[in-house]
């Protein structure tokens, strides 16, 4: 950008794989070892077994902010592929079904549990 040396935007046409983020909030009544264990060992290894799945990251957080207005994040995954069409070739799986299955019993499903959000623009700074 000129001007801006430090300002790098990647539009949507250069983004080469469809890639969603999903905002992922634990059930109250499951530890944080436990929930991570399970995301990590049980419920990850299904996006592995999915062809249409590029990739696949989890980001286990500590929520740093608690004002007490909004409940802790506890986690993000990153998960990209070919097209929004391989997404949703691959969620409508059998391996995604049963996945569903561990997330349900550890992962809210509501707003403020699971919130998917694909991404339009990457705006670097650094």
């Amino acid at each position: 950008m000129q001007g801006k040396p430090w300002l790098s935007i990647i539009s949507p046409r250069e983004i080469s794989m469809f890639t969603i983020l999903v905002v992922v909030r634990k059930k109250e009544n499951i530890s944080t070892e436990e929930f991570r264990r399970v995301w990590k060992e049980e419920y990850g290894p299904f996006y592995a077994k999915m062809p249409e799945v590029k990739s696949y990251k989890q980001y286990h957080l500590t929520d740093r902010r608690k004002d007490e207005t909004e409940d802790p994040i506890d986690g993000v995954a990153m998960l990209s592929f070919d097209s929004e069409e391989a997404m949703k070739k691959a969620f409508s799986t059998e391996l995604y079904k049963e996945a569903a299955k561990i997330r349900e019993s550890i992962m809210r499903e509501t707003a403020v549990g699971v919130h998917v959000t694909s991404i339009d623009e990457i705006v670097a700074i650094v």
